[in-house]
């Protein structure tokens, strides 16, 4: 059965309407069959719901009935083809320290959020019910790694600054490459960087967290928003077929039409825009420097 929980959000206008399926709904709804009735669930999923989460079956404890062997598909890999077939609802990619390591995360959250116009964002959970036990990158307790990702994962999101691509064909500069940072984290993960991808369209995606019992405080102090039963006010439809989905599309309200240009995900969440500043271990070198210190060689040589 489709259940409704509340999350807690800073307020807006009217509360965020998020819907979350499971990797073999996502499954259902891209194979052969389902993919026949995907624009219009598209559609629908435009009109009714401001973010859609992918995989939560990776981030929450699958129920006692839930097949372990059915087929799903990766959420990344979803994401990228909902990017095409809607304009509108946010794509939330689930995921799980334990499997994916940060720099993983970071890069492919950042090529979503080009991909769909500032529409990406994260679900990070604490532990993986599926994975075998225990992190092939880190020794450090799940919920402190999860918030520890989290810290990484933006910190490589501005190691990049768009800013840094200049595209001057008369120059021939394609990039100022010295304002490319690494980040040089050391946590519970260790992640040099820099990102490979540009910052994107939020700079910082919003990060959402499954509320996980004694793993709340220290990952909730680094999520932009925090899931679970008693929070509120936002309302979260958990659906785990494709059966279900279609019957939740079909009866749910839709929202206030939207402007011609979707508004970011962080704005559809409550939460303000960000502009971090990067910070790091410079790279590359400033060509400037490298100029100045020329003209002083030459000018002491004559």
């Amino acid at each position: 059965m489709t259940t409704q929980e509340v999350i807690d959000s800073t307020p807006r206008v009217s509360p965020p309407v998020l819907v979350a399926v499971t990797r073999s709904t996502v499954g259902e709804l891209l194979s052969p069959h389902g993919a026949t009735e995907l624009p219009r669930l598209a559609e629908r999923l435009d009109a009714v719901a401001d973010a859609l989460i992918l995989g939560v079956d990776l981030v929450h404890e699958p129920d006692a009935s839930a097949d372990p062997d059915t087929v799903g598909v990766d959420p990344t890999i979803a994401a990228v083809t909902l990017a095409h077939h809607t304009n509108r609802v946010g794509l939330v990619i689930a995921a799980v320290a334990q499997r994916d390591h940060p720099y993983n995360l970071a890069r492919r959250l950042a090529s979503i959020d080009h991909a769909s116009g500032g529409r990406a964002g994260l679900l990070i959970g604490v532990e993986d019910h599926r994975a075998v036990a225990g992190s092939p990158w880190t020794r450090a307790h799940p919920a402190a790694a999860a918030a520890d990702a989290v810290t990484a994962i933006r910190a490589l999101w501005r190691s990049f600054p768009v800013e840094a691509i200049v595209g001057d064909r008369a120059s021939g500069v394609y990039a100022e490459s010295h304002r490319i940072v690494a980040i040089d984290h050391r946590g519970a993960f260790e992640v040099a960087g820099p990102l490979q991808v540009p910052s994107t369209p939020q700079v910082w995606p919003p990060v959402l967290a499954w509320s996980v019992g004694a793993g709340d405080p220290v990952l909730a102090q680094v999520a932009d928003i925090v899931i679970g039963a008693e929070h509120t006010p936002a309302v979260l439809h958990r659906v785990g077929s494709l059966i279900e989905l279609r019957r939740l599309l079909s009866t749910a309200a839709e929202l206030a039409p939207s402007p011609d240009t979707p508004a970011p995900l962080r704005t559809r969440f409550g939460l303000a825009p960000v502009d971090p500043p990067t910070w790091g271990r410079q790279v590359f070198a400033d060509p400037a420097h490298r100029i100045a210190e020329e003209k002083e060689v030459e000018s002491r040589a004559g």
